[in-house]
């Protein structure tokens, strides 16, 4: 989950947060524009261009890593508070895009008036390009924002550049100018691409991002974080390759349990915020869980199934989260990052209950205390 805190106050004068969040999909990979200088920069770009590339050539590698650090010292330069990309294969050619999201302090104005401010600017600055104000589905309902589409050419320096001269490319851009209900703050979400024969793909993607902005008082938050488990969103239906991971994962939790009984009932997928989305009072869809249960099994033997799946389970490098030995167990794939486990004995039922949760789709960086992320 990337989320912000923004602070505001009430008619009295006391402060408050703002809790804002976004899902970003699985495939954009974050660039560290928040890092401290340039020698993490090129520690963590590094690492993340190794991994893109693992089957690259050592060449393929270095351009990639020139290309993403002269745009990562751009975008952090400019401000943004978050950053990713894209980098697809399509029938063998190469597609990238770029999201970046910005922060501007709005000084003792309204959201309308930011809004008109933010029209009004951008109009002068880009006269060729499409300038608007709309309504989009977004937080509790829809808001207004200014959306400008344009170009936003850009100049690969020459120790990036393929030919070994600095290069110009054409590149289109979209920016979403979106106020915050503190009348504090004005979001800025921006698409970049230089692919431009897939720009119909990357503005729909795009147009579905901005649309999973969500936000919660601090007061909602509150209320919220006293509920402890993932919560169904209605209505919603879980994305497919997430559903076929899940059924996976099901699968292996039954092979460590080594046990057999009726599985007629209590089968079911569903799209859900987590535990952590939810408890800052965040609505909107980000992971999947599947929820079953085994039945028809003596307690006894339901117990030494849920220690043999936490040992099975650790020794294929997952951590223990909580759990009561022969009761329950709580467990988690890569960290806290990866898919999670919930077994629990229902005592005296002859019933085991279980719980697969894909990751959630949010991208979390920084304490939540945090002026922004």
């Amino acid at each position: 989950m990337t989320e912000v805190t923004t602070v505001t106050a009430d008619p009295e004068g006391r402060r408050g947060d703002l809790h804002v969040g976004w899902i970003m999909p699985p495939f954009f990979h974050e660039l560290p524009v928040d890092a401290e200088d340039a020698d993490e920069v090129g520690e963590r770009l590094g690492e993340l261009v190794r991994t893109i590339l693992a089957e690259g050539s050592e060449d393929d590698q270095i351009t990639m890593f020139a290309l993403y650090f002269q745009i990562t010292a751009q975008l952090a330069d400019a401000g943004a508070e978050y950053a990713g990309f894209c980098l697809m294969d399509m029938d063998g050619r190469r597609s990238t895009a770029t999201v970046a999201v910005y922060r501007m302090s709005l000084e003792k104005i309204t959201a309308g008036e930011a809004l008109s401010e933010a029209y009004s600017a951008l109009r002068r600055a880009y006269p060729d390009d499409d300038v608007q104000i709309s309504a989009l589905p977004v937080g509790k309902g829809d808001s207004q924002a200014v959306v400008r589409i344009g170009g936003a050419p850009f100049t690969i320096t020459a120790e990036a550049s393929p030919t070994g001269e600095p290069l110009e490319v054409p590149r289109g851009q979209i920016q979403v100018y979106i106020p915050l209900p503190n009348d504090a703050d004005m979001l800025v979400f921006e698409l970049s691409t230089p692919s431009m024969e897939d720009w119909d793909l990357y503005s729909e993607l795009f147009a579905t991002i901005v649309r999973t902005l969500d936000w919660a008082t601090e007061e909602e938050a509150e209320m919220a974080s006293a509920l402890s488990q993932a919560q169904p969103v209605p209505d919603v239906a879980p994305d497919p390759a997430v559903v076929q991971e899940l059924y996976a994962h099901s699968s292996r939790v039954l092979d460590a349990l080594g046990v057999r009984g009726r599985m007629d009932e209590g089968n079911a997928v569903s799209a859900v915020t987590c535990v952590d989305c939810w408890s800052k009072g965040l609505r909107s869809v980000c992971t999947a869980r599947h929820h079953w249960q085994i039945d028809g099994v003596e307690d006894a033997e339901l117990a030494v199934a849920v220690g043999r799946l936490e040992e099975t389970f650790q020794g294929q490098g997952w951590f223990t989260l909580s759990g009561t030995p022969g009761q329950s167990v709580s467990l988690a794939a890569d960290g806290d990052s990866g898919h999670r486990v919930n077994v629990t004995l229902i005592s005296g039922r002859q019933r085991l209950v279980i719980e697969v949760i894909a990751p959630c789709t949010r991208i979390v960086r920084g304490p939540v205390d945090s002026a922004f992320g």
